[in-house]
């Protein structure tokens, strides 16, 4: 178990970390390493990286791998720890550098899966059959020049600035601290793009903790009630579900 802080400088800017961690050596990047780069903004960065690395397609469960250190340093935060602490078997935790440096570079784009299903699906209605429009097909489709989550970044990082104090100081942080934990929760369930959302929110806390941006917190606090309705619909659909599934049986076998 350790405790991480670092002397690094935290006047240089975020999405230079971010390039600099991809440039260095070794052919993993490692929790620890992540942890140690950041130094005192090492909760927001923290959240914010994992985040991102979240929204990556990943195998059944592989979400839950990034929601627990999530979910950890965001409790640390609600109890006013002024440094990251994780155990040491989850900072030896590591990702591919090659993997890590392509997320941060490659443009923007939709997910594989989703792109032929918008190119290939077509809907029949009243006997005439559609497809999505052009304008929906070009949305989806993979650019080879695009915005760069490091560029856009870079643009947050240059409409981002100190702002609304009240909402990042240290009563708030404990508030955001406990949304982080349900958001990462969210995050980690098995729901059709459950992980959108919880982790657009995730993105805005952590930009504003970081950055001391209480607009970022109050966007954040936006998308987080978006997660809960969509929730809520989800829910409502399951239960609704189960009671025609209930009716079926009780007619067959009844």
């Amino acid at each position: 178990m350790t405790a991480l802080s670092s002397p690094n400088d935290d006047l240089r800017r975020f999405s230079d970390v971010l390039e600099d961690l991809g440039d260095a050596p070794g052919d993993k990047l490692s929790l620890e390493e992540l942890v140690a780069a950041f130094g005192e903004r090492g909760f927001g960065a923290m959240i914010l990286i994992l985040s991102l690395l979240a929204l990556l397609p990943w195998p059944p469960g592989g979400k839950a791998v990034f929601a627990v250190p999530i979910i950890l340093m965001a409790l640390e935060l609600a109890f006013q720890r002024t440094s990251v602490w994780l155990p040491r078997w989850m900072l030896n935790t590591a990702v591919s550098r090659d993997a890590y440096t392509a997320l941060i570079l490659s443009p923007i784009a939709a997910p594989n899966w989703l792109r032929r299903w918008v190119q290939g699906t077509k809907f029949r209605i009243a006997g005439r059959t559609y497809g999505f429009t052009n304008a929906v097909r070009r949305a989806v489709r993979r650019r080879r020049r695009g915005t760069s989550v490091l560029s856009l970044v870079r643009a947050i990082e240059r409409l981002s600035r100190p702002r609304l104090p009240y909402l990042t100081g240290d009563v708030a942080d404990t508030f955001t601290g406990l949304v982080c934990v349900f958001l990462a929760l969210t995050m980690a369930l098995p729901i059709p793009f459950g992980d959108a959302l919880p982790g657009i929110a995730l993105l805005l806390f952590s930009l504003g903790m970081m950055q001391r941006d209480g607009v970022a917190i109050l966007l954040g606090v936006v998308a987080t009630a978006a997660c809960a309705l969509y929730l809520l619909l989800i829910w409502t659909t399951v239960v609704d579900a189960a009671h025609h599934v209930a009716a079926w049986f009780a007619r067959v076998f009844g």
